[in-house]
């Protein structure tokens, strides 16, 4: 039963679960954010550098999906709750000035940034939901943030070998929590309906994120562009970077038929759904930084060798996309469709053979996996229709 002073501000379940413009101007920061995570990774393209950005993409990720489910509870069209948003959208903006310097001279400012938006979050959410049935689960935030806070600044403060190490683990815990379902002193464990989203609302939130993941790739493919020459084969390869991008947002969003918020709320288990569609939408996330890695080396470095490195990034990319489309789709529709498995077979068998050829051949081919893959897919589907 929803009680108190504060009870105008949560979302009643009975209207429309749409997302609203504040939540879209907020993940207009995640733009900047990624931009920066692809930047640092193109600086450190080497195996301590790809995990450290990865660190960093996670703990990124972890910051937009705890704001989305707290609008998931409380009404974002409210005043109180859109300056909730922003503050944390002003506390994701200087987390994501310090992005790529995480590891060097600014790593206190990217933890206190990380650490702060998630402790203010959910004290703020604790003082909304008293004498509401979901007041513990801001509770247990407050507890397990606290903790994994404490190990952030032992971190932020260690050199860069054990700050590696000791954010390693304050991510595992954060990360951790919804798996052991927080289990806080006093209050337990969460129980699963607490965490029974409104599944629309969640979708809609997951399909604006790809779109912001994929409009960073287009501002740093066209940035990337302009300060090169203008040669045949740099203009090439920003036409075949452009040419990825559009074929990664028609594999994600050419199946929005299978209404994954249904899907969410239909579920026996709604928790479980929620939990696997933020994870598979993680991965793409992750295989979009790498595409747009991959863009800005190709219209960089059109020919000349290509380094295990730069095919790992260029192929990985797309096959992480895949990888998270086809996870989405066995976890929460129970159906993966054949082109994409089979895409991603051919990009990783390839993969080997991709260092005798220059960087632009290489993406090059990945557009044909790729076309290979929609035109496959838009052909079974008819099939299925007929």
């Amino acid at each position: 039963m929803t009680t108190g002073r504060y009870s105008t501000l949560i979302r009643d379940p009975n209207k429309p679960q749409r997302a609203t413009y504040v939540e879209l101007f907020y993940d207009l920061v995640f733009v900047f954010t990624l931009a920066r995570l692809a930047e640092a990774l193109v600086v450190d393209l080497h195996p301590l550098g790809a995990y450290q950005t990865l660190l960093l993409l996670l703990a990124t990720w972890w910051v937009w999906s705890y704001t989305n489910l707290a609008t998931d509870t409380l009404d974002s069209r409210r005043p109180a709750v859109q300056l909730l948003v922003i503050a944390i959208m002003f506390g994701s903006l200087v987390m994501s000035t310090a992005v790529p310097d995480a590891f060097d001279g600014r790593g206190p400012l990217f933890a206190a940034a990380y650490v702060g938006i998630h402790l203010l979050r959910s004290i703020v959410l604790a003082v909304i939901l008293r004498g509401h049935r979901l007041r513990n689960r801001p509770l247990r935030g407050i507890f397990w943030f606290s903790i994994s806070g404490a190990i952030w600044f032992a971190g932020a403060f260690a050199p860069v070998e054990a700050r590696v190490l000791l954010w390693t683990a304050a991510l595992g815990l954060d990360y951790l929590g919804p798996v052991l379902r927080w289990p806080t002193p006093k209050i337990g464990r969460s129980p699963a309906w607490e965490w029974n989203t409104a599944g629309e609302h969640l979708a809609e939130r997951y399909r604006q994120f790809i779109i912001i993941a994929l409009g960073e790739t287009v501002v740093i493919t066209a940035r990337t562009f302009r300060s090169s020459d203008y040669s045949m084969y740099r203009s090439a390869a920003f036409a075949i970077s452009f040419g990825i991008t559009v074929l990664l947002w028609w594999i994600y969003f050419y199946r929005t038929r299978e209404k994954l918020g249904s899907a969410i709320t239909g579920s026996a288990d709604p928790a479980r759904e929620t939990k696997w569609a933020g994870y598979a939408h993680l991965i793409m996330v992750a295989g979009v930084v790498l595409t747009t890695v991959g863009d800005e080396l190709i219209i960089r470095h059109p020919f000349g060798d290509t380094p295990g490195g730069w095919v790992a990034v260029i192929i990985g990319g797309p096959g992480l996309f895949l990888a998270g489309r086809a996870l989405l789709g066995h976890e929460v529709f129970i159906h993966v469709a054949r082109p994409w498995l089979i895409g991603l077979g051919v990009l990783i068998v390839m993969a080997p053979v991709m260092v005798f050829l220059p960087a632009i051949a290489v993406s090059g081919t990945v557009v044909v996996v790729l076309l290979g893959i929609v035109l496959a897919d838009v052909v079974s589907t008819r099939e299925r229709r007929s």
